[in-house]
Formats: C-alpha cells, sequence, structure tokens
C-alpha cells in the first residue's frame, strides 16, 4: 500500500522530536552503472544454463518411430540415464531459475523494496523504514553520522551513504574436507538511495549535524 513518507516518518518520532525532511527513493526499474557486469555475467550464466539443461535432457533420447532416440547400455540393452533424468531437469531448471532472477527479477524486487522505503532527517537523528518482507527501521543519532558519501546523477538525484563500504574479514570452511579458506565480507553502510535534490538534502544533514553537536556542547 502507498504510504507518504511524512505520515510514516511522523509516526516513529519521538515526544518533542521534529521532522526537517521526509522522502522517498525513486520508484520503478533501476539500472545502476555496477549492474552491467552482473547483468553480462547472468546473461552467460543462463544461455550455459538452458544449454546444460538441453544437452542433459538430450542424452536419453533418439530416434525412434516417434522422433526421439532413447540410449541404451551395450552391456544390458536397457536405456541409460532415464533415472538421472530427473535430477537434471530438476538441477538444470534451478539453474536456469537463478539465471533469470540474476539478469531480470532483480530489478523488480530491488524496485519493490524502494517502493515500500521511506527517509527522514530530524534534529536529532536520520531515520530510514522499510516494509518489505516486514518491517526494517534503521535510527541514526546525528552525532554518531561521522562521514557522508553523496553520489550524484546528471538530474540532480542520488544516493547518500552514513559511512564507508566496509570489508570484514572472515573465514569460510567446509564441512567435508575441513578446508578453510581466508576472505572479505562486503558490508554495505545505511544510506538515502535515489532521492531528489540529493545536495540539498546533503547540505541540510549537515546543518542538523552542527546544530545538534553545537546543542550537546551548550
Amino acid at each position: 500500500m502507498w504510504q507518504d513518507a511524512e505520515q510514516v516518518i511522523g509516526a516513529q518520532l519521538a515526544p518533542g522530536e521534529t521532522a526537517i525532511w521526509t522522502g522517498r527513493p525513486r520508484t520503478g526499474l533501476v539500472f545502476r552503472p555496477y549492474d552491467l557486469p552482473v547483468t553480462i555475467f547472468s546473461a552467460i550464466w543462463l544461455m550455459m544454463a538452458i544449454y546444460m539443461t538441453g544437452a542433459a535432457r538430450s542424452m536419453g533420447r533418439g530416434m525412434t518411430p516417434g522422433g526421439f532416440r532413447i540410449t541404451s547400455n551395450p552391456f544390458t540393452g536397457r536405456p541409460m540415464f532415464i533415472e538421472p533424468l530427473a535430477i537434471f531437469d530438476i538441477v538444470g531448471f534451478l539453474f536456469i531459475a537463478l539465471g533469470l532472477y540474476l539478469l531480470l527479477g532483480r530489478f523488480f524486487v530491488d524496485a519493490q523494496i524502494r517502493a515500500k522505503t521511506y527517509y527522514g532527517l530530524t534534529d536529532k537523528r536520520v531515520l530510514i523504514v522499510t516494509g518489505f518482507l516486514g518491517n526494517r527501521f534503521i535510527s541514526i543519532p546525528l552525532e554518531r553520522i561521522g562521514e557522508l558519501n553523496v553520489s550524484r546523477r546528471a538530474d540532480g538525484s542520488g544516493t547518500i551513504r552514513f559511512g564507508r563500504t566496509a570489508y570484514l574479514e572472515d573465514w569460510h570452511g567446509s564441512s567435508l574436507n575441513d578446508h578453510r579458506h581466508y576472505g572479505y565480507r562486503r558490508i554495505e553502510p545505511p544510506s538515502f538511495d535515489l532521492i531528489d535534490d540529493v545536495l540539498a538534502v546533503r547540505d541540510l544533514i549537515v546543518r542538523a549535524q552542527n546544530l545538534r553537536l553545537w546543542r550537546m556542547q551548550e
């Protein structure tokens, strides 16, 4: 259900707290710069999944009066791959479904998440409310926002990230062979994603931050 940002953010305000700005991310399907390599990879993945699934299915078919050929075991004369074919079908269709999601489905999921996301700036904190698959609420006190990273588009819209992308060191292991390897886990900071007039909103945040810090020092 479509809701007004002022109404949603207003319901989250504490007594004595004042809303300075409310907004929402851009709605609809959006193609971002980092989507290009993922789209290319997912297109290759999907083509390979379709080809390999078709090849696996054809291994049990051939020339009969109905136009199909069944490959037979040369020792027993029985058809081959009839039982494993069901497994090939299931695995193949799962890979195809994953490829379709990476190529197209993720754009619709992203659009649905943004359609149910609301942003707010008050005299005390930054608020992010998301209603996709349950309610998610993020509250960041102004005095704890150490860094604002802004990316701006040609039309003036853009994204404000509250902090930097973090990479946490992590060990990954396998229970099958007890093999462990070292890697990193990427964590994106909270953000006002794809908002209109991003520079004006940034200026509001900076002014609210400075005023908040000044009041705390009184």
